[in-house]
């Protein structure tokens, strides 16, 4: 996957992610995205202190995330 954040839109919906591979792919350290998780901030579900995000829940926070032009706020 390249460095291009738009390349992370292409993700299917149902693609199932864990916070390494998210770590990865927007360049955050891992457990950043697990504290995410844990604050309700990034979706997930927790099986055994093990997180899951499915790839709709990361790409809705993803544009949650974006920032906006002052004039836009």
């Amino acid at each position: 996957m390249s460095n291009n954040i738009h390349d992370i839109f292409n993700l299917p919906d149902e693609e199932i992610l864990h916070p390494e591979d998210i770590a990865l792919m927007i360049n955050m350290h891992v457990e950043s995205v697990r504290r995410w998780c844990r604050q309700g901030k990034l979706p997930s579900y927790n099986f055994g202190n093990k997180y899951v995000i499915v790839g709709e829940d990361f790409k809705t926070f993803m544009k949650r995330s974006k920032v906006k032009a002052r004039w836009e706020r």
